[in-house]
């Protein structure tokens, strides 16, 4: 049996840390992204951003940006 590498999925935090995302949205990767670096670049292509969160990164989706509140 052989196995191969699918990818990663990216999929979005919602727009604060305590709501999900309301669509549940997930990065389309394209063909050849492999990596967690590869897909979130797929991701900032399609208007994703990443933002650094105590000990990981959070991944917001275009729809959950725009409803992402200020940090105070």
């Amino acid at each position: 049996m052989t196995s191969h590498t699918l990818g990663v999925e990216i999929s979005c935090d919602g727009p604060d840390e305590q709501t999900d995302c309301p669509d549940s949205a997930a990065v389309h990767a394209r063909f050849g992204s492999l990596s967690a670096r590869q897909v979130r670049a797929d991701g900032r292509k399609d208007g994703w951003t990443v933002r650094r969160a105590p000990g990981r990164l959070r991944d917001v989706c275009p729809g959950c940006r725009a409803n992402t509140q200020p940090a105070v």
